[in-house]
């Protein structure tokens, strides 16, 4: 299976509906960097998303997971929650963390966004 990085494959990061898979560089050599201070694995629930499917899914059309540079992530233990948003909190790359119900969204986020909580 190819891999954009030493843990992350393309599979994993690529459009549910079209396989498309446009993720920005920097930011998955970000997200890889978090994955190696974590020390463990984590689960992404969502990454890139074409146009088509991003329209169906969110009312942002301009939305960072179309430009390949947020992910939401699934984690259930709540350790590995704190240690995840602590290193992501800690980077100064990921300006847009929310913590949602089911997942915690790390996004390059922009001036208005910030930490949240969905």
């Amino acid at each position: 299976m190819p891999k954009i990085t030493k843990n992350f494959s393309v599979k994993e990061m690529q459009c549910p509906c079209c396989g498309e898979c446009d993720m920005d560089f920097q930011f998955m050599e970000e997200l890889q960097r978090i994955r190696e201070i974590c020390d463990f694995g984590f689960r992404v629930n969502s990454a890139y998303r074409c146009e088509i499917y991003n329209n169906k899914v969110s009312s942002n059309s301009r939305g960072q997971h179309a430009s390949g540079q947020a992910v939401d992530i699934s984690m259930k233990d709540r350790y590995r929650r704190f240690k995840l948003l602590k290193e992501a909190i800690g980077c100064e790359y990921f300006k847009d963390i929310a913590i949602a119900k089911t997942f915690i969204h790390l996004g390059k986020g922009n001036t208005k966004n910030g930490v949240g909580i969905y």
